[in-house]
């Protein structure tokens, strides 16, 4: 019944959308494998500038296509029988900025958790979109970030 109304739902969604919720899929896999098996110092070229800061405003056209990435990344990491936690989420959405032409930027962020242990966590945010990673990122430090702006 579940996968029937899933099925209906997708089947009720444009091509581009389709597209992008399949694309979002294969992306998420290959951020997830990049990371494991990469090491993040050699990732970060392709990231973006080191503690840069995109622009805080953007026009309504740019804003659309982020949030419509941000949601296919967000339904589609949901989906994956791997683990696609925010890191793999933000590194997924800013690729698809960057093919887009968007700018944006990349914070990770770390804080302690009930065991004093560190916990960290990344968002992306375009404009003044967060696109990935929204939830809890307040109670985060940002102790790094990384921009390109087009």
């Amino acid at each position: 019944m579940v996968f029937k109304r899933r099925w209906m739902k997708f089947s009720h969604l444009s091509m581009k959308e389709k597209l992008l919720l399949a694309g979002s899929f294969l992306l998420l896999g290959a951020v997830r494998l990049t990371i494991l098996v990469i090491p993040f110092r050699y990732i970060v070229p392709v990231i973006g500038k080191k503690m840069a800061e995109s622009a805080q405003t953007m026009d309504r056209r740019t804003y659309r296509k982020a949030a419509k990435i941000g949601w296919a990344i967000d339904t589609m990491s949901r989906y994956t029988p791997w683990e696609s936690k925010c890191l793999v989420q933000a590194v997924t959405a800013l690729l698809f900025l960057r093919i887009f032409g968007i700018p944006y930027t990349l914070y990770l962020g770390l804080d302690r958790d009930e065991a004093n242990q560190l916990v960290a966590h990344a968002w992306l945010r375009c404009g003044e979109l967060i696109v990935t990673g929204n939830a809890g990122k307040e109670r985060f430090r940002v102790v790094s970030q990384f921009a390109r702006n087009q």
